[in-house]
């Protein structure tokens, strides 16, 4: 329940917010995101306990940033460990692990509907931001290629960490 509270919040505030610029990045591993992409309202709830990153809402600076939840050690990690934390944090959005090809993750979600139709264009940009870059803490993995079905609010394609920094 307080996750939605807070959650209901950041949307409020996203939607209120005209600023469209933000710090990139601070010294307690945290970086903001591009905001101007940032639309409409997110419907599905998320358990950022799971997740190395999360999008959250910073009513001071009156932006989206991801923070990083918790420190991981790049050697011991998995992508199959990975990607089991991100499905554990948003119920109906399953990512599935394709294959790693020089420093690209292929990932798959097949039943995609929920986030490109559904979670509208916040909810999109914090799912797809929180887990790129959950996936680059990966040991040399710099772009992660998601297939999915292309939607109203989010297209498939390889991206990297520098696609979602100010």
């Amino acid at each position: 329940m307080r996750t939605l509270l807070i959650l209901s919040g950041l949307v409020f505030f996203i939607s209120c917010s005209n600023s469209g610029s933000s710090d990139e990045t601070s010294k307690d591993d945290t970086v903001y995101l591009k905001t101007d992409t940032i639309a409409s309202s997110m419907e599905v709830p998320v358990k950022i306990n799971n997740l190395i990153w999360s999008a959250v809402y910073d009513s001071i600076k009156r932006g989206v940033f991801l923070k990083q939840q918790r420190k991981v050690n790049p050697d011991t990690l998995t992508a199959e460990k990975v990607i089991k934390d991100i499905n554990g944090s948003w119920d109906d959005i399953k990512l599935e692990f394709r294959k790693i090809s020089h420093d690209t993750l292929y990932v798959a979600i097949p039943e995609s509907a929920v986030l490109t139709q559904q979670m509208g264009s916040s909810g999109a940009y914090s799912y797809i931001s929180s887990a790129t870059y959950s996936l680059t803490e990966l040991k040399n993995i710099k772009f992660v290629n998601y297939d999915f079905q292309e939607g109203d609010h989010l297209a498939p394609g390889t991206m990297q960490r520098s696609d979602f920094k100010q």
